[in-house]
């Protein structure tokens, strides 16, 4: 008998292997939809992350530009999932950047870390739009959200901060979402895959923990945006975050939808809170000259 458990702790060992390869190595999702499906000029630009990885994205400039608005996409997903944010923000006068993360769209790097060195390329991508001189704005979604967290309270020139289904903690939200694709008990045995992952990422999940770095935004304000059903990042991760949060912060509970699913569950409230939180952040700027940066007038960094 002794045999038989080896060889089954074997298996285990290696199903554990091959989960952590896949979530580790997503596959790339195509770009389903462009600005130009939506007659909205734009430009495809590249630039490095602060690691090297070469990013890839869309500039989708305002000929009056308010602000500079930088886009983060959630896990397995690219840069048109936020294209609809992006166009609601271009609509009242931001120029906007959407990026694929390493390992996702057409960006490069081959691995995933799921928020931690994803951080590199926000911080990438704030440098490219930092020339400006505009005020910056930062939104993301599920992953590019708790992204986004750690990103400003690591750049002082990140001006606000809008989240959408952002976790707290990685290691947490790790167990809910095999849980939550597998069941009680299969997903029970994958937790061992957090720390095998280990062996892909070099980086410990623990590395990305938002809810430690959120109340370093501050005093520059931070919207939490989270559905009250959603199952794969469940809402106590925004009241983590709305209690570790300094003041200005504001949570809005969406309540019957699920993960990232606010936008298309209730559009006019969704907007209506992010429309609302710009206006009073943009109120206390400093004024700015104008500057537009029309397509084909940007040079990737």
């Amino acid at each position: 008998m002794l045999w038989v458990a080896a060889i089954a702790g074997a298996l285990l060992v290696f199903w554990w292997l091959l989960l952590a390869a896949a979530a580790t190595h997503p596959p790339r999702a195509p770009l389903f939809l462009t600005p130009f499906d939506v007659q909205i000029p734009f430009d495809v630009v590249a630039f490095p992350s602060r690691d090297g990885t070469p990013l890839s994205g869309w500039w989708i400039p305002h000929p009056r530009p308010r602000g500079v608005a930088v886009l983060c996409h959630g896990y397995v997903a690219n840069r048109c999932e936020v294209l609809g944010v992006a166009l609601e923000l271009h609509r009242i006068g931001f120029s906007c950047l959407l990026f694929d993360f390493r390992a996702h769209g057409e960006s490069g790097g081959r691995t995933t870390t799921i928020g931690a060195r994803e951080v590199q390329d926000a911080l990438g991508a704030i440098d490219f739009v930092a020339r400006f001189g505009l005020p910056i704005l930062l939104f993301g979604s599920s992953m590019g959200g708790a992204v986004a967290i750690m990103t400003a309270a690591r750049d002082e020139r990140v001006g606000a901060v809008i989240t959408d289904s952002a976790y707290a903690r990685l290691t947490q939200v790790a167990n809910t979402w095999w849980e939550a694709g597998l069941g009680k008990v299969l997903g029970t045995l994958c937790r061992p895959v957090k720390y095998v992952a280990i062996l892909f990422t070099r980086t410990p999940l623990s590395h990305a923990e938002p809810v430690r770095e959120i109340g370093k935004i501050a005093p520059r304000p931070v919207l939490l945006i989270h559905g009250d059903r959603d199952h794969l990042v469940p809402v106590e991760h925004a009241y983590a975050l709305y209690q570790a949060a300094g003041e200005p912060r504001t949570l809005w509970v969406a309540n019957g939808s699920g993960h990232v699913q606010a936008r298309v569950d209730q559009p006019e409230n969704y907007y209506g809170q992010i429309v609302e939180f710009i206006e009073k952040w943009l109120e206390v700027q400093p004024a700015h000259e104008s500057f537009s940066a029309r397509p084909g007038e940007i040079t990737p960094s």
